[in-house]
Formats: structure tokens, sequence, C-alpha cells
């Protein structure tokens, strides 16, 4: 047997090393294809361990971004919202009524004053002036303006419009001939039968004798027969209780004798020799002042669609589509869900001024009989009423429910809204000022004028 030498000993131990480093490496290669992740434990959790710290912190920021945006942002919208909402409006609070029935008597007569003969005659037009019990100036104003129907009448039309002659349609033969027991005279002398009635209320402390306002009331309905007072508080939220009055004494007292019924506001202009000129089934002419108050197929008035063809199942005026109620508690407008639960309004006419056949009257005035009230009488009769009775409301340019600074524009159009009594005093010495001339559009550039009225 011979002795193994240092240097055999030192191979043998290299080669014991190798072996096992290989055995290692096999080892680590097998375990790396059964797991990838424990390759290399140190340099794996090296290489993961950073990214995702980030990521847990990128996360807890976004957790705080989001829960101080819906803390402060999302959530005091909604409250806001949810408690404006739901803030009881004066005098109609969440356990007032909302049944029409419960404030007017269909059946019974219960106005304090009524004109005498009231409906008697044939009357081509009747206007409804809603307005203050106090206003006594608004209604002399009115009386002595575009009120006043024996001046300012059909024959005023081809005077107002006398340098247009031409551009706009005359009367429908078939109308004059169909409203012929309404209307006097012939071409530019025909005048047609308009009366003026203003719808009031009363204070709640009126019995009291010696009371100046009742006295001063009074007073006047004798000297001008033309007030109707209903036995309700005068305030502005109860409006609705002060139109369907009117609806009540205008389907009671006049289907037989009248062929349309306009209702409006005591600060609207209403230009009545239009309104008798599109009633007859004419179109005003353009005004470069009405120009944007049109959308493209409004302002051509040689069409014969925008004459106006039916005699019954009418209903006009400024039209608005897709109003969300107001939340806001400060706003005139303000709606409390408890009164209208919905989130969008339905299609409704501008109180301002809307018109109507009389047959729609006492049809408007049988559906709000069975209708929930809401204090916004143009949304609720124009729009809840007429839905229920089946009534389809008609989009007019000219029915405007704001004012123009231009003078011109009460020449061209029919209402013109929030008119102070001076100021309609000046639109009215203007419109009857025919030697005024109002310049009609330019030729170009129109169509970027013109209102898109698609959402309705």
């Amino acid at each position: 047997m011979g002795y193994a030498t240092r240097d055999d000993v030192e191979l043998a131990e290299q080669c014991t090393l190798l072996d096992d480093q290989a055995d290692d490496e096999t080892h680590l290669s097998q375990v790396a294809s059964r797991d990838p992740r424990k390759l290399h434990p140190r340099r794996q959790r090296l290489r993961i361990s950073s990214p995702r710290f980030l990521r847990r912190i990128c996360h807890f920021v976004m957790l705080i971004f989001v829960f101080l945006f819906f803390r402060y942002i999302i959530l005091p919208n909604i409250s806001i919202y949810e408690q404006k909402r739901h803030v009881p409006l004066a005098d109609w609070s969440a356990n007032t009524s909302l049944d029409i029935k419960d404030y007017i008597q269909a059946q019974q007569e219960t106005a304090l004053i009524i004109p005498r003969d009231f409906c008697r005659n044939k009357t081509f037009l009747i206007i409804a002036v809603c307005t203050g019990l106090n206003n006594f100036v608004e209604r002399q104003t009115i009386r002595e303006t575009w009120g006043n129907t024996t001046e300012f009448n059909y024959p005023a039309f081809a005077k107002l419009h006398a340098h247009l002659k031409g551009p706009y349609q005359p009367p429908m033969e078939k109308r004059l001939q169909f409203y012929a027991d309404y209307l006097k005279g012939e071409g530019e002398n025909l005048t047609a039968t308009v009366r003026i009635i203003f719808i009031v209320g009363r204070q709640s402390y009126e019995s009291h004798l010696g009371n100046e306002t009742l006295v001063r009331l009074h007073s006047e309905a004798e000297l001008y027969n033309d007030i109707i007072q209903e036995d309700f508080i005068d305030t502005y939220n109860n409006l609705t209780l002060k139109s369907v009055m009117a609806l009540k004494h205008i389907s009671k007292s006049c289907l037989k004798t009248c062929a349309y019924f306009l209702k409006c506001d005591d600060d609207t202009f209403v230009n009545v020799p239009n309104l008798l000129h599109f009633l007859l089934g004419g179109t005003v002419p353009l005004y470069n002042d009405t120009l944007d108050y049109h959308d493209r197929g409004s302002m051509v008035v040689m069409s014969q669609r925008n004459r106006l063809n039916a005699t019954s199942n009418v209903m006009i005026g400024h039209q608005f589509c897709n109003v969300v109620p107001v939340s806001d508690v400060s706003s005139k407008w303000y709606i409390p869900y408890y009164m209208y639960q919905d989130e969008v309004y339905p299609k409704y006419l501008s109180g301002a001024g809307y018109l109507m056949s009389i047959d729609v009257v006492e049809r408007l005035f049988e559906a709000s009989l069975n209708t929930s009230l809401i204090y916004l009488e143009d949304i609720y009769i124009t729009g809840l009423c007429a839905n229920r009775a089946n009534i389809k409301r008609k989009h007019q340019p000219l029915f405007s429910f704001t004012s123009s600074p231009h003078l011109c524009a009460f020449k061209g159009s029919i209402t013109q809204h929030q008119v102070k009594e001076a100021s309609m005093v000046e639109a009215y010495r203007f419109v009857t000022n025919y030697t005024k001339i109002c310049p009609p559009p330019g030729r170009y550039l129109n169509h970027m004028r013109l209102r898109n009225r698609s959402n309705c």
C-alpha cells in the first residue's frame, strides 16, 4: 500500500469541491425549474421589496386622496342638495295639502269681485293679466299702453310694418271667414274684439273695516270693470292658485263666446296687433333685433308651416325643455322635494305669456283638479296639467320670456317680459310711432345668430 502525497490530497479536495459545486448548481436548476422565485432568494428580495414598498405608498396616497375628495367635495354637495331640496317652502310646508280641490271650488262661485256682464259678448281674444293686489300702477300702465285695445288693435299692424310690406304672410282667408263673428270691418280697417282682465287675490286682513287697499280696489273695479278678485291670499307662492282661478272663470263663463285666451304677467308687454295677425294665420316680419329669437325653421316667415292653421288644441308660447328643479333655497324658483320628486320638469311654456284656444282652457282646468299642486304656475299648468290633458305645446320664438334692450324688438315680437312701468310706456310710444323704421336682418352671417332648439 502506498502513501498519498500532499499533492494528491490537494487534488482530491479540489475534485470534491467541484463535485459539491456541480451538485449545488444541479439542485438550484431543479428548484428554479419548479419555482423561479427561489433562485437567488437574496437578490430576489432586493429586486422586489423596493417596488412593493413604493406601491404601498402610492396606494396609501390614493386612498387618502379618494377619502378627502369624497369627504370635502362629493359628500358636502350631496348633503347640501339633499338638505336644500328638503327645506320647507314658505306658505307650502310639507304638511300643507297639495290637492288643488282644497283651494278651488270648481262648482261654486267664489269670486269676491267679478266684472259686470263678464263674457256675455263675443270676444276673439281675452287676456288675463296675473297682477299683485297692490300693483295699482302696473295695471293702470297696461290700460294706458298696450291694453288700450281700442287704439292698439289690428289696424296698427300694417302701420307698424309699413316699410316691410311684402316679406311676410298675410291673414288666411279661411280664418277670416271662420272667425267672422269676432271681427269687424275688413282689410286694413279690420278690428278684433279683445278684452283685458286682471286677476288678483286678497290680503289676509282684508276683512278689516276701512282697509285702504280694499277700498281702492273696489273703486278701480267699479271704474274699469276689468278686475277679478278671488278668495285666496295674494302672494308670489300662490301664483298657481291665481292662474287656476283664471282658468276656472274663463272655462265657466267664456267657452261659448271667446276664441282664444292669453295669460301673462303685469310686467309683460303684449304687441296686440302682432298677436292678432298671428291668430288670423299671418306671420310677423323679421327684424334685425328679433332674428336672435329664431331658429332655422321659424326665421322663414314666408313658409306655410309657420302660419297658425289650427282652431283647437292650440297651446303656444316660449317652450322650455330639460329644466332641472332648482335646489338653491335662496332662489325664487326653489322647489322642495316633497312638492316635486322628479329630476327634470316636463316641457312647459314660460309664464310670461302663453296662448291657447278656448277648448284647451277647459281641459287644463279639469286636469288641474286631479294634478298635485306645485307653486310654479307655468310648470304646473303648461307642463303637468298639459301632460295630463294630453295637450301638445308648441314653441313660438316671438313669445320672449325676457326684455330686449332694443325697442325694435318690441315692434317685431309678440311678448316682452320683465318690463317696468317706465320702460313699458317708452316701448309703447316707440311702437306706436309709425315713423320709426326698424331695419330687417342683414344678408350675411344670419345663420350664426339663430338659436339651436334641438333639445326640444
